[in-house]
């Protein structure tokens, strides 16, 4: 489960180190605008869309642990190419493919559903934020502390060090043992895509996945437009923006690490996504107010950063592992790689339709374009976690025809 958890972090070390360094790197260095520094960050998403479910659905067919082995070995070639890039062309197929490696995510949470019990999964999951906040916090910490380092551009040393990580979880995967459920891995080879993800639609799992392209359309928002509105609201540099953004992580993992199980033996899991999804929407909201000028403490423009992200970080921290819980469970056992990972495939495309409007909302008006936009979405994932919480319990309905 370590391992598991190892590769996680990896994989979020890599997208959060591009993070604190992204302005500078795409708009001040090569002389680009916000919208292609957003779209840079959503060819990233996109892949990962493309290839959630398809590497769910091999891992169902061939196992678990080749793809993942395999999806590491893409991972580090593309850090290394993206390191070594200087021109925007190499930069977005450099994270194209590491999307595409990235799309190991529904691969390793049937990996963990399929080594715990559904009673034991929501607490697993949460380490499965925790390692995705870890991600967050040395990945933008990395991204801007090493980002002076050498005589390359910014992005240079962040990520040869991430491809340093990536070589160290592809290591350790190699010693990880086969546990997957193979089954019903005939049937589902002869399952087409598009058939698999009718059935996911016609299943329990579709207010899942409403939820999760719900979730990270919001979400996306937020990763887009934030290192914006900390240069021009603060005037915070690459290292700066990385401390913050530590300071992001550190949040993420105390509620997914610690406050999730409490969350959830209080509320149960739909509700604790409730719960996570109206402290985002109020952190946002309370964003937009404070991009026009209407929120308390004026004359401390840092304490207001530090509360409205305080607020974003435990909504989405309590939202994301609950709601990976609960899709887990109402998933099929032989099918989980495939039926989680067209679930993470539509999470990834609300985060490509987030990213992509991201940057053209922020030059439209400013931050609370993004910010209200996101808003509007969180508050509709609260009406969809409120028809999950009215149905009743429900054993897991995703099944092979």
């Amino acid at each position: 489960m370590l391992v598991l958890l190892l590769v996680v972090f990896v994989n979020f070390v890599g997208i959060g180190a591009l993070i604190p360094v992204l302005p500078y790197t795409v708009i001040e260095t090569l002389g680009l605008s916000a919208t292609t520094m957003t779209l840079l960050l959503a060819s990233f998403a996109f892949a990962m869309f493309l290839s959630n479910p398809l590497l769910g659905r091999l891992s169902d067919h061939v196992g678990r642990r080749p793809v993942l082995i395999f999806s590491l070995m893409v991972n580090v070639l593309a850090h290394i190419w993206f390191a070594l890039s200087t021109d925007i062309v190499q930069m977005f197929a450099a994270r194209i493919l590491a999307g595409l490696a990235a799309g190991n995510t529904g691969v390793i949470q049937a990996m963990i559903a399929d080594r715990v019990n559904p009673g034991e999964r929501a607490r697993f999951m949460g380490l499965f934020g925790a390692a995705i906040g870890t991600g967050f916090v040395a990945g933008p910490a990395l991204g801007g502390l090493f980002s002076g380092l050498g005589e390359g551009p910014l992005h240079q040393a962040p990520f040869l060090l991430a491809a340093g990580f990536g070589t160290i979880a592809l290591l350790l995967s190699l010693r990880l043992n086969e546990r997957a459920t193979k089954a019903t891995a005939s049937i589902a080879a002869k399952t087409l895509l598009r058939d698999r993800i009718k059935i996911v639609f016609r299943s329990e799992l579709a207010l899942y996945t409403l939820a999760f392209f719900c979730l990270n359309l919001s979400f996306a928002q937020v990763e887009a437009s934030y290192v914006l509105l900390l240069r021009d609201y603060l005037g915070f540099g690459a290292t700066k923006t990385g401390w913050l953004f530590t300071y992001i992580g550190l949040c993420i993992i105390l509620v997914q690490s610690v406050l999730i199980n409490v969350a959830v033996r209080r509320f149960g899991e739909v509700g604790t996504v409730a719960f996570g999804a109206s402290l985002l929407a109020i952190g946002q909201g309370l964003t937009v107010l404070m991009s026009m000028g209407f929120m308390a403490g004026a004359n401390y423009p840092l304490v207001q950063i530090v509360t409205t992200t305080t607020a974003v970080c435990f909504g989405f921290g309590f939202s994301n592992p609950a709601l990976s819980a609960a899709a887990s469970n109402a998933a099929g056992k032989d099918t989980m790689g495939g039926a989680l990972g067209t679930v993470q495939g539509f999470a990834s495309l609300g985060q490509v339709g987030g990213l992509v409007l991201a940057g053209p909302l922020y030059q439209l008006g400013g931050a609370h374009f993004p910010f209200g936009f996101g808003m509007c979405i969180t508050l509709l994932l609260l009406v969809v976690m409120i028809l999950l919480k009215r149905r009743p319990a429900m054993q897991p309905q995703y099944r092979q025809p």
